[in-house]
């Protein structure tokens, strides 16, 4: 084989490669729009900074989502994006935990994150304190809605390194992981799973 058999191989290959990714966040994309989970959000990007938001209703009491929310070290069990979740340390009412994350069609990223509990404000922050492409800090904030709670996701994610993706794909990836986050959290109080748009 001559070498521009080769290159016009690989040039097919990266081509295809590269078209199943864009069909598979297309499709991830359309089913995410209309997903019940997320009642208000927005996703602005400005260079390296984006600022986001997603706020949704789980069909719980605040005390249950609150302590869903905060056994962060658990979310592997229950969040389907999250890979592995493992306690390194717990301090009070700060936690370290060592998370991996997959994503939309994004690369399987591993985190070292802190999450610090204001439990009479009902908050939980958060921040990296270890990432690969992206810091991310923001909080987790709850408000009773009835016999419900209204989640909000606020956060701002800084990437660390040239991003080759589009900021569509990096919005699709964050939403749904807030949209499993809400559906683990009603799995875990008991709540059938709403189920996905599309």
């Amino acid at each position: 084989m001559n070498w521009k058999a080769i290159v016009g191989a690989v040039v097919l290959l990266i081509l295809v490669v590269v078209g199943y990714q864009y069909v598979q966040y297309r499709r991830l994309a359309s089913q995410l729009a209309g997903a019940s989970e997320v009642v208000d959000a927005s996703f602005q990007k400005d260079g390296a900074v984006a600022k986001i938001k997603y706020v949704g209703v789980i069909d719980g009491p605040i005390d249950k989502v609150q302590d869903a929310v905060w056994g962060v070290e658990r979310s592997s069990e229950m969040i389907e994006n999250i890979k592995k979740s493992e306690l390194v340390q717990q301090e009070g009412n700060k936690k370290t935990v060592l998370m991996q994350l997959k994503a939309g069609t994004l690369p399987l990223q591993q985190v070292v994150m802190q999450f610090t509990l204001d439990a009479p404000k009902h908050e939980i922050s958060f921040k990296t304190t270890q990432a690969q492409a992206a810091d991310l800090e923001g909080k987790y904030s709850l408000e009773p809605a009835g016999n419900r709670t209204r989640i909000t996701y606020e956060a701002t994610q800084t990437d660390k390194i040239a991003n080759p993706f589009p900021d569509g794909v990096v919005e699709t990836a964050n939403r749904e992981v807030f949209v499993n986050t809400v559906r683990g959290i009603n799995k875990s109080l008991g709540v059938a799973p709403a189920p996905t748009a599309g």
